[in-house]
């Protein structure tokens, strides 16, 4: 399952990038971490591994990230492994101009189990909670 969502942050990319690679600014636009624990690499840098622990609806849950491309302001890309499967997403920062970004995520989905069956008619859901985090950035980045 592959899809893509964008919307525009108001703000210079220098300041998006910023706050984007900020480690402690994530638990402001990730609902429901609980803990981040790197595990090898150099943080924020190509082939860096990171464990993070969510809790979404009463319960736990581990993904593991891993740096698979890193071209900031650019570009980076994130391989993330749990229980449903792997995800990858590409994350791009386009400069519409000097005060405002083009936020595009493409995203792909290789689901197991019965996450497989249900997955590509969950793709709505999918999408949302993509937004969901998109948005949260946005608002945490223009505050």
């Amino acid at each position: 399952m592959r899809y893509t969502e964008s919307h525009i942050i108001n703000r210079p990319r220098e300041e998006v990038i910023a706050k984007f690679k900020d480690p402690e600014g994530v638990k402001h636009w990730m609902e429901g971490l609980q803990k981040i624990e790197h595990i090898s690499g150099t943080p924020g840098e190509l082939n860096a591994v990171t464990d993070f622990y969510f809790l979404h609806k009463k319960k736990e849950m581990k993904i593991t990230e891993t740096i698979l491309e890193q071209n900031l302001p650019d570009q980076i890309k994130f391989g993330y492994v749990s229980s449903m499967g792997y995800n990858e997403v590409e994350m791009k920062f386009e400069v519409i101009d000097e005060n405002s970004v083009k936020q595009i995520n493409n995203s792909f989905f290789d689901l197991k189990g019965v996450m497989k069956l249900f997955g590509p008619l969950m793709k709505g859901l999918f999408k949302k909670q993509t937004l969901k985090y998109m948005e949260a950035f946005k608002a945490y980045v223009e505050k």
